[in-house]
């Protein structure tokens, strides 16, 4: 017999951590934003701005937003960028989720410390990671440096179309005011489709695939970011290695590799296990499927919820999840013959990422037994 009371007191304590953490960001005010701030007034601002600027609050509102977006990366996305919403199809504000905020902060403690921008990105699927690396790769070329040209490359040029899109609508709708010396920002090519300018900055964006080698070798680039390396193939190793000789290590370049796992490939899951490892220049960053708001439903019948989950759904709610993000696991797993297919698509666990995905043959990785793994994370742990 299941002590329902029990469930449910339980879930309504670990609803209200999570409600915590995400209603309590606000970028614009600064609270749960990543990166060391400190108390003013009613914000919380990056403690760089006012190392730097000490009489920030005696400015007009203006000089203040153009100071502090070049500090705080999280209220420029609130206040000058405009991305599409999945959802309602609407333009709206670019507000990091909690999966982005993870990625930003291992992106912000290497920025902070002077050091370049090295990530390796496992990720489960829509959640926005490409969308973060690519609007903070366009916050360092619009805000930080003129003539910073970067590359992104994906495993196919089908996603080129989408990264135009993207770049248009940040573009058009990006607040002059905001600009250095307050002149229109624009995007046009540059002698292909593909290559295209950011005026009045000097900057050039190259959109490619992965077989774009020899695009890398004769670009002046300071920023790269690699998607779904997971499934290149053949020249994969060989970019990736292009890449890191045309970067310099300097403060502000930046190499992130990102992907969803297949299996254990030649070049992701090898530069995977060298930065889990501390052997790489990277850091790595996981965000599994129940760090995303998106996959959670409602739960009406929790008796029946509970009644029907199996040992490693019960391993989930033993780990700390709640009923909400196993509901929603428990009706996609539905969709799949197989519940290693499920787990390759929205991994729970690295190790269950590259164990079950690619041939699809090898036994389910168990989880983790350390349950801080899967305890909703605090705004202090991603600082």
């Amino acid at each position: 017999m299941i002590d329902l009371e029990e469930y449910i007191a339980e879930n309504n304590l670990r609803n209200r951590e999570l409600e915590i953490v995400e209603n309590g960001y606000d970028p614009l005010s600064g609270h749960g934003c990543c990166g060391e701030r400190v108390s003013c007034g009613d914000a919380m601002l990056p403690v760089s701005l006012l190392h730097e600027h000490p009489h920030y609050l005696t400015l007009d509102g203006q000089s203040r937003d153009v100071l502090r977006i070049a500090h705080d990366f999280e209220y420029w996305c609130a206040r000058c960028v405009t991305v599409k919403d999945k959802s309602s199809g609407r333009l709206v504000p670019l507000i990091l989720n909690r999966g982005q905020r993870k990625l930003l902060a291992a992106m912000e403690r290497q920025r902070a410390a002077g050091a370049p921008i090295r990530i390796i990105l496992l990720k489960a699927r829509q959640w926005g990671g490409s969308t973060l690396t690519q609007m903070y790769m366009a916050w360092i070329q619009i805000v930080h440096r003129k003539g910073w040209n970067s590359i992104i490359l994906s495993h196919q040029l089908t996603g080129t179309l989408a990264i135009k899109r993207m770049l248009a609508n940040l573009v058009d709708n990006y607040p002059v005011e905001l600009l250095d010396g307050g002149k229109s920002l624009t995007m046009r090519s540059a002698g292909s489709p593909n290559v295209l300018d950011l005026h009045p900055r000097g900057c050039t964006v190259v959109l490619g695939s992965s077989r774009s080698e020899d695009a890398v070798r004769g670009t002046d680039l300071a920023m790269a970011h690699l998607s779904e390396v997971a499934f290149w193939k053949d020249t994969g190793e060989d970019v990736v290695r292009s890449v890191g000789g045309a970067i310099a290590r300097l403060p502000l370049t930046v190499i992130v590799m990102e992907s969803t796992a297949n299996g254990y490939d030649k070049v992701f899951h090898s530069q995977w296990q060298r930065a889990v490892a501390g052997e790489s220049d990277k850091s790595a960053v996981f965000v599994p499927w129940y760090e995303i708001p998106l996959y959670r439903r409602e739960v009406s019948e929790p008796a029946k919820l509970i009644a029907e989950m199996d040992d490693y759904e019960h391993d989930l709610w033993a780990r700390g999840l709640t009923l909400e993000m196993i509901a929603w696991y428990h009706d996609k797993r539905r969709e799949y013959g197989k519940h290693r297919s499920m787990q390759a698509e929205y991994p729970t666990t690295p190790e269950e990422a590259f164990g079950t995905s690619g041939d699809m043959k090898r036994e389910r990785v168990p989880l983790p037994a350390d349950l801080s793994e899967l305890v909703p994370a605090t705004d202090a742990a991603m600082v």
